[in-house]
């Protein structure tokens, strides 16, 4: 009986190696299959898994792309995420990439908002031409201490206040193109609602609260006195000279910060008034 069931075995296996059409390559794992009077085995190939498993990750895959992408394209140059930091005028650390994909984050949170400050941009382009406009993820900043008081890091100003920010961008540009300011000056701050900029500790008549005022900086000037100095008495040489043409109001602080408004001929520092002026050396 065991002399049988060795030739009925070695007959099985050797039928199956002669089986036309095998393949080699694929994967096999041989199973038993019992009957009532004998044992045979049977061929499963794992080919058929295989190939769900991958149409399972190319979906994932697509899926995961397809929640990441932005639904609003901007019309602004959006630096890649994570990029390089600076410090602040205020000592703190600003890391470029995160603050403009937060400010193409806040832009799709509301379906209205995207529309709404492409009508702001089309109406300071009708006066001073899309070249002077500066990107909106700094036009639309509010204060530096958004956080801490509770607010959003961009705002778009009510439409009855645009029509003050003209202005100021003119002299912005003027500022640039007669390099009064190096043209990689950036603006960190625009208006500001009267609670936040109470919150912030602006002046209680701050002109950020008409959308007339940004404040701006340099970023590599940062720890370079003699640059930062240098270009503040030409500030002060061009407020003196054709500041009042604009109604040219300067702020220049301790800390680095430079107020530009077109709100009034007036200089200003420290506790904002004009003897604690940098500007007080022209007199």
């Amino acid at each position: 009986a065991v002399i049988a069931s060795l030739a009925l075995l070695t007959t099985s296996c050797t039928t199956m190696a002669e089986t036309p059409g095998a393949n080699i390559n694929e994967q096999r794992s041989i199973k038993p299959v019992t009957n009532a009077n004998k044992r045979t085995y049977k061929v499963v190939t794992n080919q058929n898994s295989q190939t769900d498993r991958l149409g399972n990750l190319i979906r994932q895959s697509e899926q995961a792309y397809q929640s990441q992408r932005l639904t609003i394209e901007q019309n602004t140059n959006i630096r890649p995420f994570g990029g390089t930091s600076q410090p602040g005028y205020y000592g703190q650390s600003n890391t470029f990439g995160e603050t403009n994909y937060n400010y193409v984050q806040w832009l799709n949170l509301s379906p209205y908002r995207a529309n709404e400050v492409a009508q702001y941009k089309r109406y300071l382009a009708n006066y001073l031409g899309e070249p002077a406009i500066p990107p909106f993820d700094q036009l639309l900043t509010t204060a530096r201490s958004w956080d801490r008081c509770g607010y959003e890091q961009y705002q778009l100003p009510p439409s009855e206040l645009w029509s003050n920010m003209v202005s100021t961008l003119r002299l912005y540009d003027d500022l640039k193109k007669q390099g009064v300011i190096p043209p990689t000056a950036e603006i960190r701050s625009t208006y500001r609602s009267p609670s936040l900029n109470a919150c912030a500790g602006g002046a209680g008549a701050s002109k950020h609260m008409t959308n007339g005022a940004i404040d701006i900086w340099v970023p590599e000037y940062e720890g370079q006195p003699w640059y930062k100095t240098s270009m503040q008495d030409r500030l002060c040489q061009f407020w003196s000279s054709q500041g009042q043409n604009y109604s040219f109001g300067l702020g220049i602080y301790s800390t680095g910060a430079i107020h530009l408004d077109t709100q009034g001929y007036r200089y200003w520092g420290a506790e904002y008034s004009a003897p604690g002026s940098y500007c007080r050396y022209l007199n």
